[in-house]
């Protein structure tokens, strides 16, 4: 149960009777995420005037909080008094992710308002492509000079935000730059508070290890990010400017997106943009269909691989009860170990040129797997033909072929599955596409061919 549930009614009560001074009270009790998740039980008039009655830092929070859709419905029925406030709080990064996805005309109605630096300031953020670094960048932040001393240095620091830009302002480290914006290090906020007061903030000054650029990919700056488990990284520009810092909070939201988009389409359906409960039914139709319609059409290559084998089948009818068997435990095998690399790829721990490790591991795995299964496979069919005649006489040749067959096929499935990422990532392509329906499909198809190849070699003379 949301936790905003059980204000609701206390809300909605306080409402009605336009008791604002004692709802005033009560909105500042809860907090800002708690009330987005309960922000669509209210009218968008009703929205406007809790927005106005939260104190003004926890109006900005629960902005931040909402969604694309609640937040265009918000700005045009609060007042512009309001959304000045609420853009002069908000850092441009925030700003300008919301610009991408409201509408033109509400666009141009925000920057009307904005204060001109501040204007210009997300214009710039605009230019920068909306997956790279620039668009996700803070540009609030604290430089200081090498040659102030620690009192002034948190005098500057006091100086330079406000109580109510303070969620959006970087203070974790102060950065150090020269006359020309120039990046030299950090400070961290809590070594300058213990510091003496004279102390010189180029002898408290650290080095920046990693530094980010505003063009660079968030994928690649959130993998640095994992590697290293940073906090933070400043981002610079030519002559090593500083004109930024990412911060974690930010790449785990970009790690929780590839995430999110790798399993979508690991099921074999196109990256969902939108929240499940607001993706139109047109759209999520078509995101899953184009996938479904290629793994159908591959699917049928199955039939006429059976329609090949269809006088092998007549003749041995024993053989088309484990088809099924035989299929699946191919696509699931493939199915696994293409998870497992894509999954490897997208954290660094498998790298393109390792692919013949993979290869070797891969096959290694798929022979015991695969032996495992096809053990069990002529166990279950040897034991079954003491109690039960429903495999013939040459029952013994029929569970050898399953359990040979069972063998090859969840190598090449293992192989399959973890060598077509590689192949994909090295194509330039995303390896997440290599979902497990589709290797299950290759599988299945090439399954079939394999099976019956062994059932030929085996059962030669006898059933076939």
């Amino acid at each position: 149960m949301q936790v905003i549930s059980l204000f609701l009614p206390e809300i909605r009560e306080l409402l009605d009777a336009r008791d604002f001074g004692a709802l005033k009270r009560l909105l500042s009790q809860i907090n800002p995420v708690d009330l987005a998740g309960g922000w669509d039980s209210f009218t968008p008039p009703e929205q406007a005037i809790l927005f106005r009655l939260l104190p003004r830092r926890m109006a900005t929070q629960l902005f931040e909080e909402l969604d694309p859709r609640q937040q265009q419905a918000l700005l045009t029925h609060v007042r512009e008094v309001d959304i000045q406030e609420l853009l002069s709080d908000l850092d441009p990064s925030e700003t300008s992710q919301i610009a991408r996805q409201l509408p033109p005309r509400l666009v141009a109605r925000l920057f009307a308002l904005m204060q001109k630096e501040s204007a210009g300031q997300v214009e710039k953020m605009l230019t920068f492509p909306p997956e790279s670094v620039g668009s996700l960048m803070k540009t609030r932040f604290v430089q200081l000079k090498p040659g102030m001393t620690a009192r002034q240095a948190l005098h500057h620091a006091q100086g330079s935000t406000r109580l109510s830009r303070i969620d959006q302002t970087y203070l974790d480290s102060l950065f150090v730059t020269d006359e020309l914006g120039g990046l030299l290090g950090h400070v961290p906020l809590k070594e300058l508070l213990v510091s003496p007061p004279d102390m010189q903030v180029a002898d408290l000054m650290q080095g920046v290890p990693f530094r980010l650029t505003p063009e660079q990919d968030q994928e690649e700056a959130a993998g640095v990010f994992r590697k290293y488990g940073l906090g933070s990284a400043p981002v610079v520009a030519a002559q090593d400017k500083l004109v930024g810092v990412l911060v974690v909070r930010d790449v785990l939201e970009v790690i929780g997106e590839e995430d999110t988009e790798d399993i979508q389409k690991l099921g074999g359906s196109e990256a969902l943009d939108e929240p499940y409960f607001e993706i139109s039914f047109l759209r999520m139709v078509k995101k899953r269909a184009g996938w479904l319609c290629v793994l159908f059409l591959g699917e049928m290559l199955t039939a006429t691989a059976m329609a090949y084998f269809e006088a092998e089948i007549a003749r041995a009818v024993v053989l088309a009860l484990f088809i099924p068997l035989i299929i699946s435990s191919g696509g699931n095998s493939g199915s696994q170990a293409a998870t497992i690399i894509v999954r490897a790829l997208a954290l660094g721990e498998v790298g393109l040129t390792e692919w013949w490790r993979v290869m070797r591991r891969e096959l290694a795995s798929g022979l015991a797997l695969g032996a495992l299964l096809g053990a069990l496979g002529f166990l279950r069919i040897s034991l079954w033909s003491q109690v039960s005649p429903l495999y013939g006489p040459h029952y013994l040749l029929v569970a050898l072929t399953v359990g040979l067959a069972l063998v090859l096929i969840v190598m090449w499935g293992t192989l399959s599955g973890s060598l077509l990422p590689i192949l994909l990532r090295r194509l330039g392509l995303d390896p997440a596409v290599v979902s497990a329906p589709f290797v299950a499909t290759l599988v299945d198809v090439t399954g079939l061919i394999i099976y019956f190849t062994v059932a030929a070699i085996i059962l030669h003379g006898t059933l076939l």
